[in-house]
């Protein structure tokens, strides 16, 4: 009897464990994203995003690198910041993976995802500075290529915000809003760099000021420059770079002349 019991007993166990090895099994790593539970454009805009803040080339679509940063806990994104203009805040656009990064020093702010420059019209490489903002901007057609657009029509390119960049021997230049979001993540503009109107009118422009330096590159000039945005296996004690939690201001509007704004 008491062979019997313990035949019954170990049984039992032997049931339990077959139920629980599958969740144990099935439990999986997946960072931290908006994406899962999105479909359609949605879904598009939010995968560009997560790419764009975890250090991955943007293109919207869940491609092996996304994968493996998703799934991969081994995996860590950080910022190595050499060398910078300012201690306190500044902007870098990285060319090769399309994304705009906010620094509080060698601290990254905010992450989001830019469309940029054509092959034949592409965006300059530069440290520049930002030398005017506007809000509710009027366009004024590249000097005439097209036909100016006032302020608040939808038809306007530029969104509800622009912030003009100083790039020495070249004019027209900015960062701006968009009519056409599907294309943030594209090089598809006349050398303008295009955010999400959401991101830039809630996060970049409020903490945006007139001089703060903006560095425009390739991850390979950036690299020279000393900045390197970098996604590998994770090292011991190592941990990921923190991006800031985002703070909503709301930021004053700016008298301008419309024949400031000639690209986008």
């Amino acid at each position: 009897m008491k062979l019997l019991k313990k035949i019954k007993n170990l049984a039992a166990l032997f049931l339990m464990v077959i139920v629980l090895i599958p969740s144990a099994v099935n439990a999986q790593y997946i960072r931290p994203n908006n994406f899962m539970d999105k479909s359609g454009a949605e879904k598009t805009a939010e995968i560009k995003k997560f790419q764009a803040l975890n250090n991955i080339p943007v293109t919207g679509s869940i491609n092996d690198l996304t994968n493996d940063v998703l799934y991969k806990e081994d995996i860590v994104v950080r910022d190595v910041i050499n060398h910078m203009p300012t201690t306190g805040k500044w902007i870098v656009v990285n060319k090769s993976k399309k994304t705009l990064t906010m620094y509080n020093g060698k601290l990254p702010m905010y992450k989001f995802p830019v469309a940029l420059g054509t092959s034949a019209t592409p965006t300059p490489s530069a440290k520049s500075k930002i030398q005017n903002k506007h809000v509710n901007p009027a366009w004024g057609g590249m000097g005439g290529k097209y036909t100016p657009i006032a302020a608040d029509d939808p038809n306007n390119p530029l969104g509800e915000r622009w912030m003009g960049i100083s790039i020495p021997g070249m004019s027209g230049y900015g960062i701006h809003g968009t009519i056409k979001p599907h294309q943030i993540g594209q090089y598809v503009s006349n050398g303008c760099i295009r955010m999400f109107n959401y991101d830039i009118e809630t996060f970049i422009f409020p903490n945006a000021y007139v001089g703060m330096p903006v560095w425009i590159g390739t991850d390979a000039e950036l690299k020279t420059w000393g900045v390197e945005q970098v996604i590998e296996k994770k090292l011991p004690n190592q941990v990921q770079t923190p991006v800031q939690k985002p703070a909503e201001e709301k930021p004053k509007e700016v008298v301008y002349e419309v024949g400031e704004l000639l690209e986008f």
